[in-house]
């Protein structure tokens, strides 16, 4: 690890600065990041999804790969390991090291670690530091201390995000539905995607599930690997390193070339003093031999002979060493006192040996607790079974709408379209006559209700009160494309332009549309 191809600007940062640095590196790498993924997870899916539709449990395939994503988790966290120190490495480089690193701690995080919460804060530990052990133990308690908090809501953000996509996507084809559509294709996804999925239906959603994971992952490993570095510059002070590292390395060419001056000054300094002082007497070779010996051997009075007269004897000095020595920062102790139990003498009774009365009131109060709870919650499916039952019209329009049974309406007054008194017998006849009369939008009215009773003769159901013009459309879709359908849908687009829009067909069209009219003699022709 070299500190010095750090590619990011190292400081101590809060959290959530932590989380922001890691999804910035994913998004500086993004290309060689996705490449990799796609490259290495695609296939997985495209193999988990063939041995499902083996089995025909299309739904285990996903399964599967959610489980996996601790070994997909690798991917970016190879990357963003390598690329902060400098070395960003290529797609190839990734792929191999897909296959090759990293494997020995994924039997812990697929088996009782795969739904640890703090994953992203934690893979970096095993992969990149490649500790097990009390070691491991060690140093992950340490790195918890203060960031386990936001671990874990980095991945409960993820998660979240993760379903929120899927979703969307599926939302997302709704949006382009005309709105007199919508309620027959919202069914009808929802048929395809989780009431009965054909199998092309279960690999859609698979494959959906699989694009909104590509796309979070990585973000959700980027975060929790800022969250390591951000540590790890905490407790090793890598920010200072690096400074004095910086400092040290702009001062070593400036210090090489001044050195001489500074050993130069010192020599001259140190020859004016020795031509300042008095000359002590000259003694021979002997005496030089003597001032060598052992330090053990001198005498106490031989700092005095050999300083002279600059040596000062000072009792103070001894003090302030002695007191040094005995001052509690240089040595310090501290006082606990600790709670131990006492020991109890053997004529006295205790709750602890004879602790039976107090059992059953611990049992007693369990039995009625529990029996309170089980009956709050019997209460309470009851009343949401009750609130089902009551709004389900309202909360669960359509879903609802296959369990009822189809009914006739009882108030046909309150629609005028199913009055089967307001049409005659003769119907092409009646619409002709109120025409002529100038009566155009009475005669548009009664054809349309002609038609929309014809309509329901077809399909053997009765509109219900109220319903709209989008409505009997959509019913008249179950006819197929007949003769009827067609003509039912021109009749009701000729209504919809003298209704709303105020613009009235011609005679000739009305003239063509009863003559349609009278050759359809029954709506299933």
């Amino acid at each position: 690890m070299r500190l010095e191809g750090l590619t990011v600007a190292l400081r101590p940062r809060s959290t959530w600065e932590a989380t922001d640095l890691g999804v910035a590196l994913v998004r500086r790498h993004a290309r060689t990041i996705w490449s990799a993924w796609v490259l290495a997870t695609l296939p997985v899916l495209l193999l988990v999804n063939a041995f499902g539709a083996a089995i025909d449990m299309v739904w285990l395939s996903w399964l599967l790969i959610w489980w996996l994503k601790p070994v997909f988790d690798r991917v970016p966290l190879y990357v963003l390991s390598r690329a902060v120190f400098g070395a960003t490495p290529s797609v190839r480089e990734t792929l191999g090291a897909f296959l090759r690193w990293g494997w020995r701690p994924m039997f812990g995080w697929l088996t009782w670690r795969r739904l640890h919460p703090s994953r992203s804060l934690l893979l970096p530990v095993d992969l990149l530091e490649g500790l097990a052990g009390a070691r491991r133990g060690e140093r992950v308690r340490v790195l918890q201390r203060s960031t386990s908090g936001t671990a874990m809501l980095v991945t409960l953000i993820a998660a979240n995000m993760d379903a929120m996509l899927s979703l969307s996507v599926v939302l997302l084809t709704l949006m382009f539905v005309p709105i007199e559509f919508f309620s027959d294709a919202a069914q009808q996804v929802w048929k395809t995607l989780f009431e009965n999925p054909p199998l092309w239906g279960q690999c859609l959603g698979n494959l959906i599930a699989w694009f909104a994971t590509s796309l979070i992952e990585p973000f959700y490993v980027g975060a929790g690997f800022g969250l390591y570095l951000n540590r790890r510059t905490q407790l090793e002070a890598w920010d200072v390193e690096l400074a004095f590292r910086r400092l040290a390395a702009r001062l070593g060419a400036s210090a090489a070339a001044l050195l001489p001056l500074v050993f130069g000054a010192l020599l001259l300094a140190g020859t004016a003093r020795a031509a300042d002082e008095p000359s002590p007497d000259k003694v021979g070779g002997a005496a030089g031999e003597t001032a060598t010996a052992d330090i053990g051997d001198a005498p106490k009075d031989s700092l005095r002979r050999i300083f002279a007269g600059r040596y000062i004897d000072d009792g103070g000095f001894g003090d302030s060493v002695r007191q040094g020595y005995t001052d509690p920062d240089l040595s310090p102790k501290s006082r606990e006192h600790v709670w131990e139990k006492r020991d109890k003498s053997p004529g006295k009774t205790s709750l602890d040996k004879n602790p039976s009365w107090l059992q059953g009131w611990f049992e007693a109060i369990g039995r009625v607790s529990s029996f309170v709870a089980e009956n709050v919650l019997w209460v309470l499916a009851a009343l949401l079974a009750f609130l089902l039952v009551r709004y389900h019209r309202v909360w669960l329009p359509w879903i609802g709408d296959r369990f009822e049974r189809e009914r006739q309406p009882d108030a046909l007054h309150e629609h005028d379209i199913a009055r089967p008194e307001d049409v005659p017998a003769d119907v092409a006849g009646a619409v002709r006559a109120l025409w002529q009369q100038g009566q155009a939008r009475a005669a548009l009215s009664l054809f349309y209700r002609a038609a929309v009773l014809r309509l329901d003769e077809a399909l053997g159901i009765a509109l219900p009160p109220g319903a709209t013009e989008a409505e009997c459309l959509r019913r008249a879709r179950r006819l197929g494309d007949t003769d009827y359908t067609r003509l039912f849908v021109r009749i009701v687009r000729c209504w919809q332009a003298a209704a709303y829009a105020q613009r009235l067909p011609a005679t000739g069209e009305v003239e063509e549309l009863l003559a349609a009219w009278s050759s359809t003699r029954s709506a299933a022709a």
